[in-house]
C-alpha cells in the first residue's frame, strides 16, 4: 500500500492551523489513521472515528503500543456518533477521495 503524504505536509499544515499539545481532539473521518498518529503524539487524547469498518480495523492494527492509551478508534458516522458535551477541545475533519 503506497504511503500517502510521505513528506508529512498534511500533518504540518494542520499543526500550523491548530495547537494539539495537551488537547482532547475529536477526529472526524480518520480513515486508516494516517493523521491520527501524528496528532496523538502531541495531544492528550484523540477520539477518532470513521464509517469505514475496514479502515478502522487497519488503524487499530497499526496503532503503536506507546500511543494506545491516547487514541480511541471507533466505527461511526458524524450523524450517529454520540458525543458528550464539552468532551473535546478541538475537532479535525479529514476526508480524502
Amino acid at each position: 500500500m503506497p504511503v500517502l503524504d510521505p513528506e508529512g505536509a498534511h500533518l504540518a499544515a494542520l499543526r500550523r492551523l491548530a495547537e494539539f499539545e495537551g488537547r482532547s481532539v475529536l477526529e472526524m473521518g480518520c480513515g486508516d489513521g494516517r493523521l491520527t498518529l501524528g496528532i496523538a503524539r502531541d495531544a492528550m487524547h484523540v477520539r477518532a472515528f470513521d464509517p469505514d469498518a475496514d479502515a478502522i480495523a487497519r488503524a487499530k492494527a497499526a496503532l503503536p503500543v506507546d500511543l494506545a492509551e491516547r487514541v480511541t478508534y471507533e466505527v461511526a458516522s458524524a450523524k450517529e456518533i454520540e458525543l458528550e458535551a464539552h468532551s473535546f477541545d478541538l475537532v479535525v475533519f479529514s476526508w480524502s477521495f
